[in-house]
């Protein structure tokens, strides 16, 4: 790792705009400039499309296959963050796969709580599906409270008898909305980012008064026999690296495929700044390279 281009990414977070600070439309604003850092390839191909009602991006990329596709679920702690704040990252993701994109826009709290971010993202899958893409040739992607909500879709289409897609990657999950791992205080020092406070706030925004131990919101606490295999990548200065550690163990434990990296010291959901730290475009190409050997 070079340590120069990580305290350039570690000083442009401490000298950006107080996130806990803001309100919902200037967090949200704040927080899609991230989008100005990794811009994606100007070749990139994009199309916007309504799908069951949710404004989506398709991205492609020249030569990736049209056949296939990735679902991209953005994170944000279902408040803020946008196709504009993950364009670049969902871009290279594509292009590291050789895959078109897809990148629902779900809605967010605190206009719509829990469950409105899964009924999106269930509802764009099975616009999917209806438009011919077979489950065989459909992986999804997301990072924090976007893999939270990839596995939260995957449960459900469990639960309503909806074959699964092929595979999943999951950057930095946030999988517990009530924020009990213990690397919460062991890394509170280390996090720039996350805090207990930060991330509980934003969970509760969201649940507005549901079991935070609901399954499709806690992903930890559900039951993932059946799951497609799985990818984590998480930072090892992360306040919820727990979350990582424990959903893996408890996808072993199901007998679901699950591989685990945990890249030391680098700060939540770094892909965004893939642009800078070489260790965002490993993660996305080690991300995008799982991701067509699983659809084949």
């Amino acid at each position: 790792m070079s340590e120069a281009q990580l305290e350039q990414v570690l000083e442009m977070i401490r000298t950006g705009p107080d996130l806990s600070a803001l309100g919902p439309e200037k967090l949200r604003e704040a927080y899609d400039e991230l989008g100005d850092i990794t811009l994606p390839d100007e070749a990139i191909a994009y199309e916007a499309i309504v799908a069951s009602g949710v404004p989506c991006e398709v991205g492609v990329s020249p030569g990736a296959r049209t056949d296939a596709t990735i679902v991209y679920l953005h994170g944000g702690g279902y408040v803020f963050g946008s196709r504009k704040s993950h364009r670049g990252l969902v871009a290279r993701l594509g292009q590291a796969a050789g895959i078109r994109t897809i990148a629902p826009d779900y809605r967010l709290a605190p206009e719509h709580v829990f469950p409105a971010a899964v009924d999106d993202a269930f509802a764009v899958y099975k616009w999917l599906l209806a438009d011919g893409t077979p489950t065989h040739k459909i992986v999804f992607g997301g990072d924090s409270a976007g893999a939270g909500l990839t596995l939260g879709t995957m449960l459900r289409c469990k639960s309503e008898g909806v074959p699964l897609p092929k595979a999943a990657v999951l950057f930095s999950p946030f999988v517990d909305m009530g924020v009990t791992g213990d690397s919460v205080q062991e890394n509170k020092d280390r996090d720039l980012l996350v805090s207990f406070d930060g991330a509980f706030g934003l969970a509760a925004t969201y649940m507005a008064g549901a079991d935070l131990k609901s399954p499709e919101a806690s992903p930890i606490f559900a039951d993932l026999a059946g799951l497609p295999p799985l990818l984590i990548h998480v930072g090892g200065n992360e306040a919820i690296l727990d979350d990582a550690l424990r959903l893996a163990r408890r996808a072993i434990m199901a007998d679901v495929s699950v591989r685990l990296r945990a890249y030391p010291k680098l700060p939540h959901v770094w892909q965004l700044y893939s642009a800078i730290l070489d260790e965002g475009e490993e993660s996305l190409q080690e991300a995008g390279a799982f991701l067509a050997s699983q659809i084949g």
